[in-house]
Parts: C-alpha cells; sequence; structure tokens
C-alpha cells in the first residue's frame, strides 16, 4: 500500500472518528512534515494546530492572573448583600427627599405673611441714584473681564502651540482615567 492511500485511508478512519491515538499521531507527523501530497495538502493547517495546541504550555504569569480572577470574584460575591438591599435603599432615599420637600412646602405656607421685598427709599431720585452707582460699577466690571479675556486670547495666539497633540494628550489621559477608575461595586450598582 502506498503512504497516500494509508494516510486516505487513516482520514476516512479520523473523520468518523475511529482512530487510536497512536493513528492520530502518525497523521499529525505526516502533515507535519514535508513530503505531503498536493491532494492532501488542504489538511495540513489541521493537523499544524493540532500540534500546536498539543505543545501549548501555560505562562508564567498563569497563577497569578488566576489567582486575582478568583480574588475578584469573592469580592463580587462579598457585594450581593449591598445588591440585595440596593432597590430597598432608594425606596429609602426617595421617601426621606418627599418628606424634606414637603416639610420645605410647609415651612415656606407658615411664613407667607412676611413681605419679602419693602421699599427702603422714602425718595425715589435717591433710589435712582444707588441703582445708576451699581448698574455703573457692574458695567465697569465686565468691561474689565472682556479687556481680560481680549488679552488672554492675544497672549495664548502669540505662544506657538501644536493644538492637536495637546488633544490627543488630554485624549489618551481621559481614557486611562476611565479604564482605571472602574470598580467592581459602582459595576454592580
Amino acid at each position: 500500500m502506498k503512504p497516500t492511500e494509508e494516510i486516505n485511508a487513516l482520514l476516512v478512519k479520523y473523520w468518523k472518528g475511529e482512530t487510536s491515538l497512536e493513528e492520530e499521531d502518525s497523521l499529525t507527523k505526516y502533515f507535519t512534515g514535508r513530503d505531503v501530497a498536493d491532494e492532501l495538502k488542504p489538511y495540513t493547517a489541521l493537523f499544524q494546530y493540532r500540534e500546536n495546541l498539543r505543545c501549548a504550555t501555560l505562562s508564567d504569569d498563569f497563577d497569578r492572573k488566576l489567582k486575582k480572577a478568583i480574588q475578584q470574584k469573592k469580592r463580587e460575591n462579598d457585594y450581593i448583600t449591598i445588591r440585595i438591599f440596593v432597590p430597598a435603599l432608594r425606596i429609602a432615599a426617595s421617601v426621606a427627599v418627599a418628606l424634606a420637600l414637603s416639610f420645605g412646602v410647609y415651612m415656606m405656607i407658615g411664613k407667607s405673611d412676611k413681605t419679602y421685598f419693602a421699599e427702603t427709599y422714602s425718595d425715589p431720585n435717591a433710589a435712582m441714584e444707588h441703582a445708576a452707582f451699581a448698574l455703573d460699577k457692574l458695567s465697569e466690571a465686565l468691561q474689565k473681564g472682556e479687556e481680560a479675556s481680549i488679552e488672554s486670547i492675544q497672549e495664548l495666539n502669540k505662544v506657538d502651540l501644536d493644538w492637536e497633540m495637546l488633544d490627543s494628550i488630554t485624549e489618551s489621559d481621559i481614557n486611562y482615567q476611565k479604564s482605571t477608575d472602574s470598580l467592581p461595586l459602582e459595576n454592580n450598582l
């Protein structure tokens, strides 16, 4: 029997699931070798993959990763009691807010006889002068703020900055911050 015919016969048995471990090893040796017949080359990837799986080993930090995953699962189990009481806490918070609002409305209604605005000037001209003085000071403050903003913009225009680089730094910092801020408790609430 030719080697190709033997391999074909073994392949038929392999696809039916009737091969022994030794026969599968011989198929793997044949397909990982260099003398594979052209009509059988489509099967080489399968048996090379099988050989790679056999040679696979655990990484050096596998134990550390496994312990970390187990500890995280334990922490998730610790927060089960908190997750059970979350709906009750939400209801209690809603009741507390409703009571606080009710008390606030009650207190406001009880004090409705007080006047909130009263005239403090008997002379309308004096009131007008004081109002004009206050508006003038407000106008001066707004003008100074506008001038300071324009000066700041002019100073920034003088500086040669690469704004795209600054934006990319900010985006990477934000992405890093988002990835480090997630906690198991926050994810479960």
